[in-house]
């Protein structure tokens, strides 16, 4: 049984908390958070990040746990510190919307603010990564989903608890009853994306290291661009923060 972390993401500014979980390395899963940003992901998290700015942001460890334990940890570090950025805790939001879909005119009822699957958002699953498949640990059977969205939706009836299955089909582990992978084949080279610090947007991408470098500064090392690299966020790179897309 693999472990992970419990973590939280804090606005430096006010304060407004993100409680989430990772089998992940910390600087993987901020850099799984701004890319989501990036891709205009309408979760409160990520419209944060591009209101306030991703520097304005930390994130820290809570606890380390088994990835059984995910959902009872990560429920007990939201009823203690009751996040604002986090979903599933906008109950005064998500309860009155399940009463009024039953409603002759269930049209008016809108949950877009809170990113759910909808014609503007679905599509090309860039929202929620690659393709994926799920095993089902109880019967063997294999399903093939377009991304984790759909997959989260199909099992549990709400699109934006799709977190903990995309991390499983990176890490090949399980969640909700199933065990994941991911359906496309990875790259040999890893692609990276530069952010400008002062507007915050990406503007460049690259198909490796050696491509940007070559690129911006042949006549340099690489020892910038990967130390940006290694601390996302932290340092930059000929005026831009660096990530692995």
């Amino acid at each position: 049984m693999s472990r992970g972390i419990i973590y939280t993401i804090i606005n430096k500014q006010n304060g407004y908390k993100y409680i989430g979980n990772t089998t992940l390395a910390m600087n993987k899963e901020w850099v799984y958070h701004m890319d989501k940003s990036k891709r205009m992901s309408a979760e409160p998290l990520h419209k944060a990040f591009r209101q306030h700015g991703t520097h304005n942001f930390m994130i820290k460890e809570l606890d380390e746990c088994d990835e059984s334990e995910f959902e009872s940890k990560t429920n007990y570090w939201i009823e203690k510190y009751n996040p604002e950025y986090n979903i599933i805790v906008k109950k005064e939001i998500t309860e009155p919307v399940k009463e009024i879909i039953k409603e002759p005119k269930p049209k008016q009822t809108k949950i877009e603010p809170w990113g759910s699957l909808t014609d503007k958002n679905r599509g090309n699953g860039k929202h929620s990564g690659v393709k994926i498949r799920g095993k089902n640990l109880s019967t063997g059977i294999c399903t093939d989903y377009e991304n984790a969205r759909m997959a989260a939706l199909s099992l549990t009836g709400d699109p934006n608890k799709n977190g903990n299955i995309l991390l499983a089909a990176k890490k090949g582990g399980t969640a909700y009853g199933h065990k994941w992978q991911l359906l496309e084949e990875k790259s040999k080279k890893k692609p990276i994306f530069g952010v400008n610090k002062k507007t915050e947007q990406i503007e460049l991408r690259y198909e490796s290291i050696a491509d940007a470098v070559r690129s911006i500064s042949p006549d340099t090392s690489s020892s910038g661009l990967i130390k940006s690299l290694r601390n996302p966020g932290r340092f930059s790179w000929k005026g831009c923060w660096w990530f692995y897309s």
